[in-house]
């Protein structure tokens, strides 16, 4: 049956794993039992445009309008760069399980009548599964990768998990390490993702984005406190080599649980 209401389940009420890179305290959520495929939207492609997610012919992402007033409903505002929906923290939007139509486009604007659409896909979607719709590459036109976040073995409560995804586009091969010099996840080459690993949680775990075997922090850092243990975060090589500011290659990330 076709669903003609999706929701958004709040997974988590505590801390969320920003874009700005600060300090987090993470703490196990507690997580309601709602049937449906979990899907969360990630925008990782700096020239392309803001997008909206349609599921099945209706579209699912949302921000809050701009401009919006007591007397108007406000201009809808797109998933732009460095955005998630519905969020960087633990929740994920509810959709249909089966076989279901995702389609990301970018919407019509004043230089473009209609919108255009960047991916579009039907596929299957299992219940209780998590997703992640990945936006990368350079232009205006970015790829998608819809990637299944599998944290079923994350099962140590004395540790936090943490997957490395590179979507920088380029042939530099990216470490995920920890400030101390350990590497956690070595060499991940563009659009490629690693499984979840256990780190060790002490106070003040700081892990760092480096060029494949060298001691050169690219970005900031994201650091965790001992209350992380247990969670389970998606960190992933975004930008463009030789850009600076917003669209220069860091680390940037968002929670799975």
């Amino acid at each position: 049956m076709r669903y003609k209401l999706f929701s958004v389940m709040a997974l988590a009420t505590a801390a969320l794993v920003g874009w700005s890179c600060e300090k987090n305290a993470l703490t196990l959520p507690d997580e309601p039992v709602t049937s449906g495929a979990r899907v969360k939207l990630v925008h990782a492609a700096p020239e392309a445009p803001g997008v909206d997610l349609f599921v099945n012919g209706t579209k699912l992402s949302a921000f809050t309008p701009a401009n919006a007033s007591t007397t108007s409903p406000g201009t809808p505002v797109p998933i732009s760069f460095n955005n998630t929906f519905p969020g960087t923290g633990a929740n994920y939007a509810v959709v249909p399980v089966g076989q279901t139509a995702l389609r990301v486009s970018a919407p019509a604007t004043t230089t473009a009548t209609s919108a255009t659409v960047i991916y579009e896909q039907t596929t299957q979607l299992e219940d209780n599964k998590y997703y992640s719709l990945l936006l990368t590459g350079a232009g205006l036109k970015p790829e998608v990768l819809l990637v299944n976040d599998d944290f079923s073995n994350a099962i140590d409560p004395n540790k936090f998990y943490v997957r490395f995804v590179n979507l920088i586009p380029n042939d530099v091969k990216y470490d995920l390490a920890l400030s101390t010099g350990t590497v956690v996840i070595p060499g991940a080459a563009y659009k490629s993702v690693s499984p979840f690993v256990g780190v060790d949680v002490s106070n003040n775990v700081s892990l760092v984005l480096r060029a494949a075997g060298t001691t050169t922090n690219i970005g900031t850092t994201y650091t965790f406190t001992s209350t992380a243990n247990g969670r389970v975060l998606t960190l992933f090589a975004r930008g463009l080599p030789g850009k600076t500011g917003a669209q220069a290659p860091a680390l940037n990330g968002y929670l799975n649980r």
